[in-house]
């Protein structure tokens, strides 16, 4: 296998990549519903704008679906609460202890 992940592994992986974003998606969505209903002012509108821009540039840099990236991913999202660890099991040890370890950092 040339890319390291089993078939298993990347089943999971989607699985847990998938429900982490749209749980980070869902918290976004929430808190725009939240600024949107208390615009007042024009200039409050260009807040809510400047806010959505900066967490679509998070969630875009964080959330990046590439195999030679999700080890950096889930040791981030572990470090961030977004995931547990638990929910990784089914990856090799090799890969959980490389979470593991940029989870600490």
């Amino acid at each position: 296998m040339s890319d390291g992940w089993s078939h298993g592994e990347k089943k999971l992986a989607r699985r847990v990549f998938e429900e982490a974003l749209g749980a980070e998606l869902s918290e976004v969505m929430a808190e725009f519903r939240a600024r949107a209903a208390s615009i007042a002012e024009p200039d409050d509108m260009w807040q809510l704008e400047d806010y959505l821009r900066e967490k679509r540039i998070g969630i875009e840099r964080k959330y990046d679906y590439r195999y030679s990236q999700l080890i950096w991913v889930f040791g981030n999202l572990l470090r961030e609460g977004r995931i547990q660890e638990a929910q990784l099991t089914g990856l090799s040890e090799e890969k959980l202890d490389s979470i593991r370890r940029i989870a600490t950092f």
